[in-house]
């Protein structure tokens, strides 16, 4: 063991960055010899019990008990208090909040016990989150903000510390990253400097940070849950035990938590966002979306949101612009096409999981719009695997060199949620009927399918396969999952290469 407890920072090309201890040690021990890195399973048995003994502690109870027995046995409370609703609804309003956003505030300010906010793609639901724990505070309550991943936590804390909240991110110095510099940082709650003694704040952290040193003995007024969509139960009711109030923020449409095992509990739903809407808690469902023009709306409106999700602002009727060309090029001409939803079929029908033609096609691409004077950081592409993820950005590395090609995000479904870009173009890879057939409840997923479509702006090109009539299901839903993926490729224009 030349060390132990490395942490993955990033991949390039086939080599890991790893942050370790002792870094230079360690080199010297490997002596230039080959080496491996072995993902640890750690054991998280110990932080679930504690949960659990904390929630079970009836005798005397415990406020994780008093609050949380309640709601796991589904009896969830949708009362709310009017005049807190009206009034935080006012204040959202007054600040430029559309309807929908200022109902989703009211409804966090006034909820009782819980409160559901459903932002699907480029609907503002930071924005909202922002404003109401800004209100929060404003009446003296201690706020955590937490989510399943760092990133999301210190996107929530930067727009709140712009409402001019008292914040603090609590973890290590590495789980910074595109953190404000109004957001303090400290390894606990105990070592924050400045720390108000009375008055509200926001503290950001993981819920595991509620089993540690970092917010021991801490207690909460409200937990509000960024991306709750991807946040599991278990981890859900870590954070949960240290308040009386919880705050749900995210889209179940959108992709759920990744699982690593499987168990008895595979029948209820993985997230917590999902739990709750399937008891049929009263949710506010944010419906105008600032980024998707009208056309790329249209789709996933229909297909995800019952048509309540409608293009408002300066991007409902933008489209791709790029600079004029004649020298006949048939990738600007794809990307100047009028329509903003494209579908080529793939090249390589006989694919799987990496298909260096569509690579190539897709720098062919991403190189008309470069030299059309969109910035590459404006081009994003998504594709459902990491073979082809590689082949892509090798093949952009040819075309554009690697300067240029490191500013193009091209990555996976997963790694993409959140993200938004001017032109998108989704790269399926696979094309060979048994693969397909094979993986087809990952590769035809709804939610995959709804995040890789709604990361675009202006212009969404896919390429992937084109089913066959005989291409079917037997059976539920799958049967449904294919006819999704073939209605989107009616709403496409079809553009052979």
């Amino acid at each position: 063991m030349l060390a132990h407890g490395a942490v993955f920072e990033t991949e390039e090309e086939g080599r890991w960055l790893l942050r370790v201890r002792h870094a230079a040690r360690v080199l010297d021990d490997a002596a230039g010899a080959p080496c491996y890195a072995d993902p640890d399973d750690i054991d998280l048995t110990k932080y679930y019990q504690d949960v659990l003994d904390d929630i079970g502690q009836a005798n005397p109870p415990s406020r994780a008990h008093r609050c949380l027995m309640p709601l796991l046995d589904g009896r969830i409370s949708n009362e709310f208090d009017p005049r807190d609703f009206e009034e935080a609804e006012r204040i959202a309003l007054d600040a430029g909040l559309n309807p929908a956003q200022a109902e989703a505030v009211g409804k966090i300010l006034g909820a009782e016990q819980v409160a559901c906010i459903q932002g699907p793609p480029g609907t503002g639901k930071t924005r909202v989150l922002a404003l109401a724990v800004r209100l929060l505070a404003a009446r003296g309550e201690r706020v955590l903000v937490t989510s399943h991943t760092h990133m999301a936590i210190n996107n929530a804390l930067n727009k709140i510390a712009a409402q001019g909240v008292r914040v603090a991110k609590i973890g290590r110095l590495t789980q910074t990253r595109n953190l404000a510099p109004g957001v303090m940082l400290s390894d606990s709650f105990a070592e924050w400097h400045g720390r108000p003694g009375a008055g509200g704040y926001a503290i950001g952290a993981t819920p595991f940070a509620t089993c540690g040193k970092g917010l021991e003995n801490c207690e909460f007024d409200t937990v509000v849950f960024d991306e709750a969509s991807q946040v599991t139960l278990p981890l859900a009711l870590m954070a949960m035990r240290r308040a009386s109030r919880f705050v749900f923020i995210g889209d179940q449409k959108q992709l759920p938590p990744v699982l690593l095992a499987r168990s008895i509990l595979d029948d209820i739903p993985h997230s917590i966002f999902a739990k709750l809407t399937a008891h049929n808690v009263d949710s506010v469902m944010l419906t105008d979306t600032y980024r998707l023009n009208r056309e790329l709306a249209a789709w996933p409106s229909k297909a995800f949101y019952d048509n309540r999700l409608r293009p408002v602002g300066p991007n409902r009727e933008r489209k791709l612009r790029l600079r004029p060309r004649e020298d006949g090029d048939p990738f600007d001409a794809i990307l100047r096409d009028p329509a903003s939803l494209v579908f080529i079929p793939t090249l390589d029908e006989s694919a799987r999981s990496r298909n260096p033609d569509d690579a190539q096609l897709v720098a062919s691409l991403c190189s008309a719009a470069v030299e059309g004077g969109l910035a590459p950081d404006e081009i994003g592409v998504v594709t459902p695997f990491r073979a082809h993820g590689r082949a892509v950005r090798q093949a952009l590395a040819g075309r554009l060199g690697w300067h240029t090609a490191r500013a193009i995000v091209a990555d996976t479904v997963e790694r993409m949620q959140g993200q938004e870009r001017e032109v998108i173009i989704l790269s399926l890879a696979a094309g060979e009927p048994r693969f397909l057939a094979a993986i087809a409840e990952f590769f035809f997923q709804p939610e995959r399918l709804n995040v890789s479509v709604t990361r675009a702006m202006t212009k969404l090109v896919i390429i992937g396969p084109e089913l066959g009539p005989g291409f079917g299901a037997v059976e539920e839903p799958m049967a449904t999952h294919l006819a999704l993926y073939r209605s989107l490729l009616a709403a496409a224009r079809r553009i052979a290469c």
